[in-house]
């Protein structure tokens, strides 16, 4: 019961804090594989967040060098639609749609994706991102794979954050972490 003023006071910082859904941004993030027995190797990827009403337009492009028993470069352009939900004391739900066009070593092809997740604030200055993406390519790469991910973003000021992120892709077996830049205009 004496909790009780300390949360209601807290209600604030947490209901009003700046997020990555809600935000003008552009991100740079350099991610490796972890486990290095079944792969060695590291991306690089180039966003921008672009919010609209009650939702944000996400575009990246990748490229990534990965070494799985013979090197594989490819390069990735996608754009993600994201509608968020009413946010609810600091929680923020979206789901999304997107389309992903990936240039591969030996082929390309375009993929579709699903998008369900959350944000929420756990203080004015850091938020946590856990999504899970369903995926699967409209030619060759006809195996749905299904990924989750977190984002801990920490905001250093308004314009600037870093975040660190884990992504675990279901079907590869394999464990991302990637530490990402962002910039922020508003």
């Amino acid at each position: 019961m004496r909790s009780l003023p300390l949360i209601f006071a807290l209600v604030p910082l947490i209901a009003f804090s700046k997020t990555r859904l809600e935000d003008y941004y552009v991100g740079f993030e350099i991610a490796t594989i972890i486990d290095h027995d079944t792969a060695d190797g590291e991306s690089f990827d180039l966003s921008t967040n672009i919010p609209l009403e009650n939702s944000s337009l996400l575009i990246n492009f990748t490229l990534a060098d990965i070494d799985n028993n013979g090197s594989q470069s490819w390069s990735d352009f996608g754009v993600d639609y994201y509608y968020h939900f009413e946010n609810v004391d600091g929680f923020v739900p979206f789901v999304g749609i997107g389309l992903n066009y990936a240039d591969l070593d030996t082929n390309d092809d375009v993929f579709w994706n699903l998008y369900l997740g959350l944000e929420f604030s756990v203080s004015d200055q850091l938020t946590l991102l856990p999504k899970l993406r369903l995926y699967q390519g409209f030619d060759d790469f006809d195996d749905t794979e299904l990924e989750a991910s977190a984002a801990l973003t920490y905001w250093l000021s308004d314009s600037h954050g870093l975040s660190l992120a884990y992504t675990f892709n279901a079907v590869r077996n394999a464990d991302y972490i990637g530490l990402q830049y962002l910039y922020s205009w508003e």
